[in-house]
């Protein structure tokens, strides 16, 4: 019989009566033995669960929380200790320092302290009375005049002077080339036009040996004929190359054996607001070495001084005013190239603005001055070649003006050759005795220039 038919007559023989309570276990008894497969397990209380999972999730929080503490705990335990451990070396070492080296360091001998026997008398030491007195060496006098431009010089100096040559360098006077460097250096200056209405210097070095000059630019004929009563060494950065005598500089510093180093030692310096061709610089210092190197030092054996003196006693002076040079009055250049001088009665000096500023010089961050100002008249015309070069007469004779003591000296210049050093002359014919310093030579067209005397 199958169970399912077994099951069923279970079913029928069951009485209608409530059977006893044995009997209905052990029909229940009966029913798993048929059926064991589809026991039903008890079923979970779902709520205990939970209950337990989340009492069990608090615990394990509880467990990481007291594991967490614990151990920053010993983490501040190791800090303290540590630390406390650092203290006491670094303790250590200062006591061992002071105890170990310093207080017991051997200290020098006293030398005034005399170990002495019981035989011997010490005799007490006399005060010294001039021991603390510093007793300055005397200066040595300013004797030897400088055949350059009259300033005076120990013999010391002189000698050290004597033994370089002067150096002459061409000075870049482009508005974008302002302000220039170390021309409150320089002994003697020329100022000239060049082309298009523009002004070049010429300056001579010799007393002072600056490590900056500049910016250095190009050369022409002119500029040789000032230079080669000097006998100098010529910096420069070009030159006018022609097929005209009278303006042939680069053929002429061949020509007349000029000591040319030409851009030797320069360096262009980017600052930012001056590009080429108006950053190159060069040192006189660094030329004088080059020089020595080439056979090139002493100073010129047969050089032609002028005759100079001591400034005019303060009540001998003039009232001094203000001066304007125009040096191209058709080729202005809305006056960027016209130069005012004023005189400086407490320095018996004349202080100089360009093109309407004052004039810096950039290495001492000082308006540039000078002793002496000559404004040399002459023949200035154009060589009428396709780059607008000038012919300028620096050979005979012509109307000078000097500005010095607070006064204007009318006179006039001469020059017989090239290397004949220029002569100026006072009104009467005589030598003009200049002013000890620098000397500021600027060279104007007789037709072109403008000199003009503002009253203050």
């Amino acid at each position: 019989m199958s169970d399912n038919g077994e099951i069923e007559e279970v079913k029928k023989e069951e009485p209608k009566e409530t059977a006893p309570i044995h009997k209905k276990e052990e029909s229940k008894k009966k029913k798993e033995d048929i059926n064991p497969i589809k026991e039903e397990k008890p079923k979970p209380d779902v709520k205990n669960e939970i209950q337990k999972k989340k009492s069990k999730k608090k615990d394990n929080k509880g467990i990481k929380k007291l594991w967490t503490d614990g151990e920053n705990i010993e983490k501040k335990k190791a800090i303290l200790i540590l630390s406390v451990i650092g203290l006491i070396f670094i303790l250590g070492l200062a006591a061992f320092y002071y105890f170990g080296i310093y207080k017991y360091s051997p200290k020098p001998k006293d030398e005034t302290i005399i170990n002495i026997k019981n035989s011997y008398i010490l005799a007490k030491e006399e005060p010294k009375i001039f021991a603390q007195v510093l007793v300055d060496r005397p200066q040595e006098p300013r004797t030897e005049e400088s055949p350059v431009n009259g300033q005076l010089f120990t013999k010391s100096e002189m000698e050290e002077m004597m033994s370089r040559r002067p150096v002459a360098v061409m000075v870049n006077n482009h508005a974008q080339a302002r302000p220039q460097s170390s021309l409150n250096s320089a002994d003697i200056v020329y100022e000239a036009l060049v082309e298009s209405g523009i002004t070049r210097y010429l300056a001579i070095f010799w007393s002072q040996g600056p490590k900056k000059v500049g910016p250095i630019r190009s050369a022409r004929q002119y500029h040789l004929e000032w230079l080669s009563p000097y006998d100098p060494v010529f910096i420069h950065d070009g030159c006018a190359d022609t097929d005209n005598p009278r303006t042939d500089a680069c053929g002429n510093i061949y020509a007349y054996n000029i000591k040319d180093i030409a851009t030797a030692g320069s360096w262009r310096w980017n600052d930012g607001v001056r590009y080429a061709p108006h950053n190159e610089y060069t040192s006189i210092a660094s030329a004088w070495d080059i020089a020595e190197n080439r056979g090139w030092d002493k100073f010129p054996t047969d050089f032609e001084s002028w005759n100079f003196k001591n400034d005019a006693d303060q009540d001998q002076r003039g009232d001094g005013y203000r001066y304007e040079i125009v040096f191209h009055n058709r080729l202005n250049n809305a006056g960027l190239y016209d130069v005012t001088w004023e005189y400086d009665s407490t320095t018996n000096s004349y202080k100089r603005w360009v093109g309407g500023k004052v004039d810096i010089d950039q290495e001492t961050n000082s308006q540039v001055t000078a002793k002496v100002v000559i404004v040399q008249e002459t023949s200035i015309y154009s060589a009428y070649d396709d780059k607008g070069r000038i012919i300028v007469d620096t050979i005979g004779q012509g109307d000078a003006l000097i500005l010095m003591d607070g006064k204007e000296i009318e006179g006039s210049w001469k020059k017989n050759t090239r290397t004949d050093r220029t002569t100026f002359y006072n009104s009467n014919g005589d030598e003009i005795q200049f002013n000890r310093g620098r000397i500021w030579i600027s060279v104007i067209s007789q037709s072109l220039g403008e000199f003009d005397i503002i009253e203050q």
